[in-house]
């Protein structure tokens, strides 16, 4: 059975341990300094990117205050899409119910992808409690898992290890848990992700039951949405008999609509990329494509309860990008088991004391003190989540339950007692002048712990006299403060006037959010030559193969495409596409093919219904000439054929071609990771390979480029 959170201790004993770890705070260090430096210059490309990040918050605000009705709307469009519901108030609910539907399907073990909703509800558990073992499949998972370790980052959980750990890991368990790792086994991130990709390619083919969670749910179609990078994703969406989703009732938003935001600002504020390598978005079940069985586990734990703080309830807003924990100082220093929770870093901070999955109260009343308040984590947030504002109001409800121990509790009881009476602050600003007629005090260091703070600085000098002293000598008429004293009728009234209006204001009922604005698309319209040539740029740039061509060109540039990679037998999902395909090529038509027959191809070959300059990112949606999605899966290259008149400038231009009811597989570049050490490795669960033939609208094209067809 797998470790858990629920031994952990508050945040400060945590960060004893880990600072007294200089491995980790090296290996740390150089993963957040990375992150940080990759979202600098993808957020720096964006020309109205703070005018995404207020829309990313509005529509996130809006889902929130809309939370029930958004929440029945996806419920109805699911459940006609052919999908089943389930509601669980909390973690224990949310087990039970993913117990039994893994029960009915008669199944020892279920693949996952990487879910901290799942982990949560500590799921893994309850599944070994029937006898069924749970396989991440995530490579930072896999690694966690493997090595019976915990997460430390949301994004990349195993951001603490390096690759000589990776190795020893892989090489010591992997076998315990199905196909070992080799013995000659290097510590290259490539040859680490090849490990992984044999070891787990056997569970995704003969998988029958997935679990995932999900970043998006979305009300108007009953879709949902999930961003990934090395398509075990995919896999585990693709190719098992049923799908269970389990999902935070806080990622529901409004339409398919935002999707154009919030898919340009999770990339870029979670891993420094313009767009995820891929993006999975279905609705309920395809027949003959995908899981048949579809299940969405709808969780509370404490969101509704959230939601009914009118500060706290912002923190659900997040979309889980662990931007605040690339750039917050306390994280770098200590990493995310600190928190002893699921959630770590500044978000977790602030969500984890208002969920209901802490065993412990002393760890959640322990994390609004974790941070320095510096604010940075505001800033990176890409919805706008005013995290220091949340830790202040976290905190006063701690110190309200008389909750907060140590010595800060006794310094704001004594400062407390002091300030009720104006005549001692009086006699401690006297008191405290006198100070400055002794200039060796600014040179004081104070001993004990309080020491510390006084190496790098200087104690300033009090001045002699106080305000009020000063104010007397003016001549001035001193207002009295005495206790007891009430002030006028007028003044109280106003307060009162002024506290109602915040409260209506601010309260559960606010209007806030109900307008979401949109002026992120007032964006120059790209020429042609301009599209063309960002979109080749952008897949260079994702190491994909671009080849150029026009429609007199387009079988000699498939045969470049397929000779390039040395693919012979190629799949494709219509007889149209077999006849671009030139007669030396061992060619099958798709016809239900099995994933066994699949994975023994060694290309395949499909169209697509938009790509997008600035991403450099193709869409395909399951039509007669793109195929099922496990076709674009499981074969090692994918060739695939864009019309130059198909490329358009933003990704706010492909959501409006798309049809929010098919299903969609968005990419990227071939499917990648950089899980370990922050290195990126091209290839890891799906196609290693891609080449994007681009046929040009006109023959003069080509000849303009110089070249006959790339």
């Amino acid at each position: 059975m797998s470790r858990t959170f629920s031994d952990a201790t508050p945040f400060p004993e945590g960060a004893r341990v880990a600072l007294a770890n200089p491995q980790l705070r090296r290996n740390l260090r150089a993963a957040t300094t990375t992150i940080r430096e990759k979202r600098n210059l993808r957020v720096g490309e964006m020309e109205r990117w703070e005018d995404l990040r207020l829309a990313a918050e509005a529509i996130k605000g809006y889902s929130i205050n809309h939370l029930d009705d958004l929440l029945a709307a996806f419920e109805d469009n699911l459940t006609r899409a052919g999908g089943h519901v389930h509601w669980a108030r909390d973690a224990a609910e949310a087990r039970r119910v993913v117990q039994e539907l893994v029960r009915a399907t008669g199944t020892s073990d279920v693949v996952k992808i990487k879910s901290m909703t799942s982990a949560e509800i500590d799921l893994n558990g309850a599944l070994d409690e029937i006898g069924v073992r749970a396989y991440e499949t995530d490579l930072a998972e896999l690694i966690v898992q493997l090595g019976d370790d915990l997460p430390s980052h949301i994004v990349v959980p195993a951001i603490h290890r390096n690759r000589d750990e990776v190795r020893d890991i892989f090489l010591t368990h992997m076998g315990e848990w199905g196909r070992p790792a080799p013995a000659d086994l290097s510590n290259r991130p490539s040859d680490l992700a090849a490990a992984a990709r044999a070891h787990l390619r056997e569970k995704f083919l003969r998988a029958r039951v997935a679990v995932s969670g999900a970043n998006f749910l979305i009300a108007d179609t009953g879709a949902v949405a999930i961003v990934e990078s090395e398509g075990n994703g995919r896999m585990c969406l693709t190719l098992p008999d049923t799908l269970i989703t389990v999902a935070g009732i806080d990622k529901i938003i409004p339409s398919f609509e935002d999707l154009d935001v919030l898919f340009q600002v999770l990339p870029r504020s979670a891993t420094g990329e313009r767009m995820n390598p891929y993006n999975s978005v279905w609705t309920g079940v395809t027949p003959g494509d995908g899981p048949q069985e579809f299940h969405v586990v709808l969780l509370d734990n404490g969101r509704s309860r959230a939601r009914r703080d009118r500060v706290g309830r912002a923190a659900l807003r997040c979309i889980r990008c662990a931007a605040c924990l690339n750039v917050c100082p306390v994280y770098e220093r200590v990493g995310g088991h600190a928190y002893g929770s699921v959630y770590p870093g500044p978000i977790g901070a602030v969500l984890t004391p208002q969920l209901d999955h802490v065993a412990n109260d002393d760890v959640a009343d322990s994390l609004p003190f974790a941070s320095t308040l510096c604010g940075a984590c505001f800033d990176a947030c890409p919805v706008r989540i005013d995290i220091p504002q949340l830790l202040v109001h976290l905190r006063g409800e701690v110190v309200k339950r008389g909750q907060h121990p140590g010595p800060e509790r006794g310094l704001m009881t004594g400062a407390a007692w002091l300030f009720r009476s104006p005549a001692r602050v009086d006699l401690l600003a006297r008191l405290g002048s006198l100070g400055g007629r002794f200039p060796a005090l600014s040179r004081l260091r104070v001993p004990g712990w309080i020491g510390r703070w006084s190496v790098d600085r200087t104690l300033p000098l009090p001045v002699e006299g106080s305000f009020a002293a000063w104010w007397r000598r003016s001549g001035r008429p001193v207002v009295s403060t005495a206790t007891g004293s009430e002030p006028p009728r007028e003044t109280r009234e106003h307060l009162d006037a002024r506290r109602a209006v915040l409260d209506a204001l601010a309260g559960p009922s606010a209007t806030t959010y109900e307008v979401i604005p949109r002026a992120y698309r007032d964006l120059p319209t790209l020429t042609a030559e301009q599209r063309r040539a960002r979109f080749v740029e952008r897949l260079e740039d994702y190491h994909a193969r671009v080849h150029l061509c026009d429609e007199s060109h387009l079988e000699e540039a498939i045969r470049e495409a397929l000779d390039g990679r040395s693919s012979r037998r190629v799949v494709v999902p219509s007889t149209s596409l077999a006849e671009w395909i030139p007669e030396e090529y061992d060619v099958l038509i798709d016809r239900d093919t099995s994933t066994e027959e699949l994975d023994a191809v060694d290309a395949v070959l499909t169209t697509a219904t938009v790509a997008i300059a600035e991403t450099g990112t193709i869409v395909l949606t399951a039509a007669p000439d793109e195929g099922r999605r496990a076709l674009t899966l499981i074969p090692d290259h994918h060739v695939v054929v864009v019309r130059e008149s198909h490329v358009v400038d933003q990704v706010p231009d492909a959501i409006s071609r798309l049809d929010p009811t098919r299903p969609q597989t968005w990419f990227s570049g071939p499917s990648a990771t950089s899980d370990i050490e922050l290195s990126r490795v091209d290839g890891v669960h799906g196609p290693r390979q891609l080449d994007v033939v681009v046929v040009l609208d006109s023959p003069l094209d080509v000849k303009d480029l110089g070249s006959e067809f790339s």
